[in-house]
């Protein structure tokens, strides 16, 4: 590592003895020489070297004057200065600013080994230098970095909140297609809809009308959730809607039947490997309106009704509406007598999936049939208050993985306004 050392004597035989001792034991070294203080302060400034070697009887400006003036600059004053003179006063050096004293006469040994000193100080000043820089500039990149951080997070929030408007905005919309005006025209006695998606908008849906002296009913689970959900929310809304107008089904069968032909050709669906498989799972039921009579149907999802005090299941067929390796095998029709049903059920797996409890398992079917069997006599207002209660202690604080939708609605038949039907 080299060093450069300024040399301030008005003695040009003092400025050659040590020059010559300098150069003979550290190698690389610069040497600088002034001849008086003023001119030592100047070269100081402009050099900056790692030593000065200050005597202090010169002229213009002595050397503890210099000395002083190094010492308030700031871009001198962490430079080591040794004072080297006749003179024996050197506490006077040492308030200048020295940080060493050498008295003339001196030998080789001892300037050699108070400039080694020095230069272990000047390695020392250095490193914290070097140190200081590489936290100065970390800082700066740090500082750097979080400007840029606040700046994107800045933009995401943004962005968030557009989102945000936007997913509530469908949110709305959604729920206007949902059919709760129509269901407070069915005429049903009581009745509950359970629907918690799992984002703003979800694809789990509830599908309700009355056409041709008959209520239909539908709950159908789509492909995904969120907005890829709620897109196939309503276009499945809208395809049971045209399907019912048009009047060209006679069983529940037939609306999943048609409904999966108009799925698979509104998404251009060919079963080729890699195209879009989505679709939905759907139970429909079509009901008599005097209650007497039920017929559904199921793709994947099945019917839970209670007759006489025991839960009874109509399970679906396993293939969705939409593109499968069946996807031109029909439906099956199930007919259900209404005598001695108390209530039915349609649902989505959302609820049955989803994970908590002690262990973080899933709900699963067995248990999901046993809280409806053990509250179906509740009014059904509590039983969806049971529901969702019981969902949200199991889920705990886990995440909801799916959207949830659970539709309960109670049967009172014909009979009961009429005791002698049969």
């Amino acid at each position: 590592m080299s060093y450069s050392i300024l040399i301030a004597d008005d003695s040009e035989l003092e400025q050659m003895y040590v020059d010559t001792i300098l150069r003979s034991h550290f190698a690389g070294i610069t040497i600088l020489v002034a001849y008086n203080g003023k001119d030592a302060v100047d070269l100081a400034k402009e050099h900056l070297p790692d030593i000065i070697l200050m005597d202090v009887e010169m002229p213009k400006v002595n050397g503890l004057k210099a000395l002083r003036y190094l010492k308030q600059n700031t871009l001198t004053h962490h430079i080591p200065v040794i004072v080297f003179t006749a003179s024996t006063d050197f506490i006077d050096a040492f308030d200048a600013g020295a940080i060493d004293f050498i008295q003339k006469p001196f030998n080789n040994i001892t300037l050699i080994t108070r400039i080694k000193s020095t230069i272990k100080l000047v390695d020392a000043y250095r490193a914290i230098n070097q140190q200081r820089s590489e936290i100065e500039e970390k800082n700066r990149q740090i500082h750097q970095q979080h400007e840029n951080v606040v700046k994107q997070r800045d933009i995401i929030q943004r962005k968030n909140q557009e989102i945000l408007a936007d997913l509530r905005y469908s949110r709305r919309i959604q729920q206007a297609v949902m059919p709760d005006k129509e269901i407070k025209k069915l005429p049903l006695e009581e009745y509950f809809i359970l629907n918690k998606p799992q984002n703003i908008v979800g694809g789990d849906f509830y599908w309700l009308t009355e056409a041709h002296g008959k209520i239909l009913i539908a709950v159908g689970d789509c492909t995904g959730h969120g907005v890829s959900g709620a897109l196939m929310h309503m276009l499945g809304t809208v395809y049971l809607s045209k399907i019912v107008r048009t009047g060209t089904y006679n069983t529940p069968a037939d609306i999943l039947y048609l409904l999966r032909e108009e799925i698979i050709r509104s998404l251009h669906q060919t079963g080729k490997s890699g195209e879009t498989q989505d679709g939905m799972d759907l139970a429909i039921c079509i009901m008599e309106k005097d209650q007497s009579k039920l017929s559904f149907a199921g793709a994947n999802n099945p019917l839970y009704y209670i007759q006489e005090g025991e839960l009874k299941e109509i399970k679906g067929d396993r293939m969705p509406v939409g593109i499968h390796i069946n996807k031109d095998w029909p439906f099956t029709h199930h007919e259900l007598s209404l005598k001695g049903v108390e209530a039915i059920y349609l649902f989505s797996d959302g609820y049955v999936d989803q994970f908590g409890g002690p262990r973080g398992k899933k709900f699963r079917y067995k248990q999901f049939k046993n809280m409806l069997h053990e509250n179906y006599l509740q009014n059904f207002e509590k039983q969806k208050h049971i529901l969702e209660k019981t969902f949200i202690k199991w889920k705990g604080d886990l995440e909801q993985i799916d959207d949830v939708l659970v539709a309960g609605i109670k049967i009172t038949p014909y009979k009961n306004n009429h005791p002698g039907y049969e």
